[in-house]
């Protein structure tokens, strides 16, 4: 069966397009980058009360807790235990914080929002994020 120029064209366009606009919709553009959630959790995960990761907390259990960043949903109650999956960033750990887009001094109130930072360096799993 003979196919003519123009139909062969015509097929070529239309699947360079198709191809072209599936690797552009995989790309992105950046806007629509996972937003991450910061909680103060304990080492198990259990979130707990965000004067625990104040940098200055020199209370009980300093050190044993941790910001907790990841996919969770925002106004999560104290108590919960987040899934795996998250990046745990020391609390003084300034640049570990910086790097993750949070301040780098200061308590972090549970809920916060951060776009960006995590895949910049301070890993994506937990216990791999710097100062962990």
């Amino acid at each position: 069966m003979a196919v003519s120029n123009r139909v062969r064209s015509a097929l070529t366009t239309t699947v360079l397009a198709t191809a072209a606009t599936g690797f552009l919709a995989g790309c992105g553009t950046g806007d629509d980058e996972q937003e991450q959630v910061a909680y103060c959790t304990d080492e198990d995960g259990e979130i707990v009360d965000d004067d625990y990761c104040d940098d200055g907390y020199r209370g009980p259990g300093a050190g044993l807790f941790f910001l907790y960043l990841g996919g969770f949903r925002p106004g999560l109650p104290v108590g919960t235990v987040l899934p795996g999956g998250g990046t745990r960033i020391n609390p003084t750990d300034t640049a570990a914080r910086q790097r993750a887009g949070l301040p780098t001094t200061g308590k972090v109130t549970g809920g916060t929002r951060v776009s960006g930072g995590i895949g910049s360096g301070t890993g994506g799993r937990v216990g791999t994020g710097a100062g962990s």
